[in-house]
């Protein structure tokens, strides 16, 4: 039987690990392989772990578990594990699931290319391969990593630990691999890092290239559209990065901005590192300088130690900026983490407090949402009749429109998350409704 040149890829978790599978599988496909939506297809099956939450973890050594079967029906196969919870729990997993074949933690990402050479060493001869040609993905849009790491001590927070300090990658290499992706269909580019907005390099002439200098680089790269960028700390957003938001065209008019409680004393408890009203100041700038801007958050439900009066305090901030999205994680202790060692409040609490501020942050929502009915929104398309807005709301397109094009499309039901709308002929851009703004969605808790 021929040796199938395939690989299938589980992500769980926030973007940066989806990131990290893409960025893994072009090695895979430097080196032969293709992608294949069957794992029964596939020589290779990567399970790229999450960490952040004891749900994504459990979920994730579950499907480790599966793959004994998938493997043992055809021993030529390889399981690869990789990811924040292989870094943290790599003896672990070595123990508990011998039929792994290579565990690559989240700091080994950058060397994973010689990992894989190392694990496809003893693979069949050329003889008994069964090559299919690579292709890039076809995608869109595409996040670009431009750091790793992360140099704050959230006390909630496991990344630091298994992901290690900053580290920042040279800004020409960054516009390098945006062209790549450019030529590979790309226009709508996310930067990402854990504090992506810490960015900064020594730059051209001894000057200090900061974030800010990056966006006005990447927008002015030929055949970028849109420019994202997540997740951002709120302390290093600075009046020269808004400045640089506002003055790029390409960047889009919106910012996903974890905040993660409303109340000064559990900020202080979880070393955000700012308080309320410097966050409510930051958001009153933000929306000077881009009226109409869209802005999301995350927001931890039953840290310990939070009050009930902590808890208001949460709610009446997201009352007070109306975010567009909102996403409530509950409390998950970390082990090794400051807060893991707090007592912790009892289950059905935290369970009462998530459900309370879910409710409250969808029903901003959805308030929001029913504006851009009867609006034109500039949709980019990503295939299968459906794109995004600046806005990144979803649409579903009633009309052809052909994937990597930007189409107007007419707003005519915002009751789910997903937008509705008819395709119009007009020019892109001429409509007088104002544009949704962008944001990126976050799956876990961001810094």
């Amino acid at each position: 039987m021929a040796f199938a040149m395939k690989y299938f890829v589980r992500t769980y978790g926030c973007q940066m690990n989806v990131a990290d599978s893409n960025e893994m599988a072009r090695h895979l496909r430097a080196r032969g392989f293709s992608a294949t939506a069957d794992p029964d297809d596939a020589s290779i099956f990567l399970v790229n772990t999450c960490t952040v939450r004891q749900h994504a973890e459990d979920r994730a050594f579950s499907e480790i578990g599966r793959l004994r079967r998938w493997k043992a029906a055809r021993p030529d196969r390889k399981v690869v594990v990789t990811g924040c919870a292989a870094e943290r729990t790599r003896v672990f997993l070595e123990r508990r699931f011998p039929h792994i074949d290579l565990v690559a933690g989240a700091r080994s990402i950058e060397s994973f290319g010689e990992a894989v050479d190392r694990l496809l060493s003893n693979r069949p001869t050329d003889e008994s391969l069964d090559y299919a040609a690579g292709s890039p993905d076809g995608r869109v849009a595409d996040f670009v990593t431009i750091m790793r790491g992360c140099n704050y001590s959230c006390a909630y927070c496991i990344v630091p630990y298994v992901r290690g300090r900053e580290s920042y990658r040279p800004m020409g290499e960054i516009l390098d691999e945006v062209r790549e992706r450019v030529d590979e269909g790309v226009r709508d580019v996310t930067l990402l890092g854990q504090t992506v907005n810490s960015y900064h390099r020594d730059g051209r002439a001894g000057r200090n290239t900061d974030f800010a200098d990056l966006l006005e680089a990447v927008g002015e790269v030929d055949g970028v559209e849109r420019v994202r960028f997540i997740s951002p700390h709120p302390f290093y957003m600075t009046d020269r990065v808004i400045e640089a938001m506002a003055a790029v065209p390409a960047v889009c008019e919106g910012l996903h901005l974890p905040v993660q409680s409303g109340s000064d004393a559990v900020l202080g408890a979880m070393r955000r590192n700012y308080t309320r009203e410097g966050y409510l100041d930051l958001v009153g700038k933000l929306r000077r300088a881009m009226p109409g801007i869209v802005l999301s958050t995350d927001v931890i439900a039953g840290f310990p130690g939070e009050t009930e009066d902590d808890f208001r305090h949460t709610l009446s901030l997201l009352e007070a900026v109306g975010f567009d999205w909102c996403f409530v994680f509950k409390y998950s202790p970390r082990q090794g983490t400051p807060a893991a060692e707090r007592p912790a409040w009892p289950e059905a609490l935290v369970e009462e407090r998530h459900r309370v501020c879910l409710d409250l942050a969808e029903g901003i929502g959805r308030e929001r949402r029913r504006r851009l009915v009867g609006t034109i929104q500039d949709v980019l398309v990503e295939g299968d009749g459906a794109g995004r807005t600046r806005g990144n709301y979803k649409v579903q397109i009633d009309g052809r429109a052909a994937a990597g094009s930007t189409v107007p499309v007419r707003v005519s039901n915002a009751d789910r998350v997903t937008l509705e709308g008819e395709r119009v002929d007009i020019a892109v851009g001429a409509s007088s409704d104002p544009p949704s703004s962008c944001v990126t969605l976050a799956r876990s808790p961001s810094p």
